[in-house]
């Protein structure tokens, strides 16, 4: 959709909003709107609270696709659900999905069958550089306390490890809903940046299971092991650094630096003893989740 700009007065330029906004926002003479500038846009968006962003779901039945269904909408946008549910136990996974994952998200109303959540906070685009660095934060600490933890074989600690990807979920959750409802600051284009925020949440999701995997029977790594470890974690290290301080240079560095992982994985499949091959295996996709985001990096920032 094209507008024309109309000067007014000497500095002044004005253009129509669509009447289809107009109509959908329920927006009036007086009203005011948000404007965020990025870069070479401008995101227009008001605080009217219109049908558009309300929806009534039923999870009966749904069992165990209850959360995904609620954290799709989430994610997609919508600011009211209605959740329609038949058991207790879908009313739980209703209650600890807004607990746990939708920042800035309360529930409203409640009866015997149904509950509303709603937003009651407004998300600000601006914060989401800081989510993101914060969610890298919280991964490179899994990754380093989860090694610390196995050489100790300290069961407690996995566990405890493990459940911060909790919080990377509830971090990604919220990066994804502000890249679909308003964009983010500094990035050119959205879809790119959306991968990015999967592949985080992925890679949080194998640090996780490597501490689940482990707390079952603890045992400390081999030093064959313990190396590739280290330096898997030195990778994804090196690719939140690029990531906030985008450089050519480095991004090639990376690369080779993958490649070279790659021959020591590939080396180490036949000389691990055979309960660290499944680590291994989660170590590997961890270097390649983050690998596979060069390219969409390299997209927000040329």
């Amino acid at each position: 959709m094209r507008r024309k700009a109309i000067k007014l007065a000497n500095n002044t330029l004005v253009m129509s909003l669509p009447s289809s906004w107009v109509k959908r926002t329920r927006l009036n003479k007086g009203d005011e709107i948000d404007l965020q500038e990025f870069e070479n846009k401008l995101i227009l968006s008001v605080n009217n609270t219109s049908t558009e962003g309300r929806i009534t779901v039923d999870v009966s039945g749904m069992d165990p696709m209850v959360k995904r269904m609620l954290g799709a909408l989430y994610k997609s946008g919508y600011d009211e659900v209605k959740v329609k549910f038949s058991t207790i136990k879908e009313l739980k996974a209703v209650q600890e999905v807004i607990r746990e994952e939708f920042l800035g998200f309360e529930v409203v109303d409640q009866k015997k069958d149904w509950l509303v959540f709603r937003k009651v906070s407004h998300i600000e685009p601006r914060e989401f550089s800081t989510m993101m660095r914060r969610m890298f934060l919280i991964i490179l600490s899994m990754a380093d306390d989860s090694l610390d933890a196995m050489k100790k074989k300290d069961k407690e600690w996995l566990e405890a490890i493990a459940l911060h990807d909790k919080d990377v979920n509830k971090i990604a959750d919220f990066c994804r809903r502000v890249l679909n409802t308003t964009g983010a600051e500094g990035y050119k284009r959205i879809p790119p940046g959306y991968f990015m925020v999967e592949q985080l949440e992925k890679i949080g999701d194998m640090y996780r299971d490597i501490c689940k995997q482990c707390a079952v029977k603890p045992f400390a790594p081999s030093k064959g092991l313990e190396s590739i470890y280290r330096e898997t974690n030195s990778f994804f290290r090196s690719f939140y650094g690029v990531y906030f301080n985008f450089d050519l240079l480095a991004l090639r560095d990376f690369a080779r630096q993958r490649y070279r992982l790659r021959e020591v994985f590939d080396d180490a499949i036949g000389s691990l003893p055979k309960k660290e091959v499944k680590i291994l295996f989660f170590l590997n996709n961890v270097v390649e989740s983050a690998f596979d985001m060069n390219g969409p990096l390299m997209a927000v920032n040329l």
